[in-house]
């Protein structure tokens, strides 16, 4: 309280002047008094000031009056402030464990391009590293011409650029720049590959169906162009087949893209039941060896297991038909075929090998594509509609399993169907 400071003022000069009056030295009693009051304070005020440079090192004074107030008032202050700051800090770490969890990479930068935080994201897309690259220009981590561009110009709602990741060169990003707390900068990257990878394959798809479904069509508009009521029969006897062979291409392609529709969106419910693989294989078999493009091929089944395989008949039937039949279609005479079911301690694999002209490397990825051909010519005259690995993808995709091929040039194919053994069972 301030009133101990007037209170000790009045009592310490009124009992020197009092002293001071009996040795007839009332002024100086009173002046030597203050003097050394105010040396006394002054003292305090000097402890004050350490304790608040050094609060650990030194006690805070402990004196009556307005010393104390103020120690008293700084000690509620700084609680305060230590309990915001615990709730600063309790949020920071929630907004970096946030932050960290994201997928996209975040980088806060300051109005210079400096990096003053990143989370872990940011190692993995940009290569940006924290603590390691604070205080670093954002454009001596990503040197890339689009970014950089970016990074330079005025932040606006269309601050985005897509740009190569300096990690993985395949990698696509979409980087954006917003304002964040006054002239600071966030900079957030996404990766963008598979979008733009669907984004391509439908375009892709669309450029296909239109030209699969342009040659028919021309073929047929053509015939009809050239007929009329008075043509003879022997025209139309000739035009025909080729008729009928182009309206069958085109409705083996609409059946084969209703298929995949429904497979996509889960239309038809699975119905799992246990299934004798070779019994399924045999009678596989026996429909290659009816089409039209079997030519003295050898077709080999080797039973490795006689455990049963729990899945959708009609399904599996589909993918492994179009594995074998494919193996016939694309292969020359008299190639062979080898159907193998396998058990092992990891899965339950049919594998379909054939010693045909193989495909190079750089296809594999993609054969799975719709309307995806190595060799269009030999694909359209063995009657194929581009979308059998499409479909045989989707169905194992169903079923919890894994399509794997391998391939060489010259030396065959290799297309495997691989089932967890949850789907293995014993007969």
């Amino acid at each position: 309280m301030m009133h101990w400071d007037y209170w000790r003022l009045i009592t310490i000069v009124s009992i020197s002047g009092f002293v001071g009056l009996l040795f007839d030295q009332m002024l100086l009693f009173m002046f030597l008094a203050t003097f050394v009051y105010a040396m006394w304070l002054q003292s305090i005020w000097n402890r004050l000031y350490e304790w608040l440079k050094e609060p650990k090192k030194y006690d805070s004074p402990s004196v009556d009056g307005v010393i104390d107030d103020i120690c008293r008032e700084i000690d509620r202050v700084g609680k305060q402030n230590r309990s915001r700051k615990k709730r600063l800090r309790g949020y920071l770490k929630q907004f970096q464990a946030a932050t960290a969890a994201l997928p996209d990479a975040v980088v806060v930068m300051d109005d210079f391009g400096k990096v003053e935080w990143a989370n872990k994201a940011a190692q993995l897309l940009l290569g940006i590293r924290w603590p390691q690259d604070s205080h670093v220009r954002v454009n001596n981590l990503i040197r890339d011409p689009q970014f950089h561009k970016l990074l330079h110009a005025p932040v606006s709602k269309d601050s985005i650029a897509v740009v190569a990741s300096p990690i993985r060169a395949e990698q696509q990003l979409e980087v954006k720049i917003v304002n964040y707390m006054g002239k600071g900068r966030m900079l957030i990257a996404r990766d963008m590959t598979q979008t733009i990878k669907l984004q391509q394959m439908r375009r892709d798809f669309v450029a296909n169906v239109s030209h699969e479904l342009r040659t028919p069509l021309t073929v047929l508009h053509g015939y009809l162009e050239m007929f009329t009521a008075e043509s003879s029969a022997e025209q139309w006897g000739g035009a025909l087949p080729v008729m009928q062979q182009q309206t069958q291409r085109m409705d083996a392609m609409i059946k084969d893209l209703l298929v995949l529709s429904q497979l996509e969106m889960g239309e038809k419910p699975l119905e799992h039941k246990p299934i004798n693989v070779g019994d399924l294989l045999r009678s596989i078999v026996k429909d290659a060896e009816q089409l039209q493009h079997y030519q003295q091929h050898k077709i080999k089944l080797e039973l490795e297991s006689d455990k049963l395989l729990l899945a959708d008949s009609d399904e599996l039937r589909s993918a492994v038909s179009n594995l074998v039949f494919n193996a016939v279609k694309y292969t020359p005479a008299e190639s062979t075929v080898t159907i193998r079911w396998m058990v092992s301690d990891k899965n339950g694999c049919i594998v379909v090998n054939d010693n045909g002209h193989g495909i190079a490397e750089h296809h594999l990825d993609r054969l799975t594509e719709r309307f995806y051909r190595v060799d269009s010519g030999r694909s359209q005259e063995a009657g194929g509609t581009g979308l059998g690995l499409a479909i045989v993808k989707h169905i194992l995709q169903r079923h919890d399993a894994e399509l794997r091929i391998s391939s060489e040039v010259g030396e065959g194919s290799q297309f495997s169907c691989c089932f967890p053994l949850l789907h293995v069972l014993d007969s």
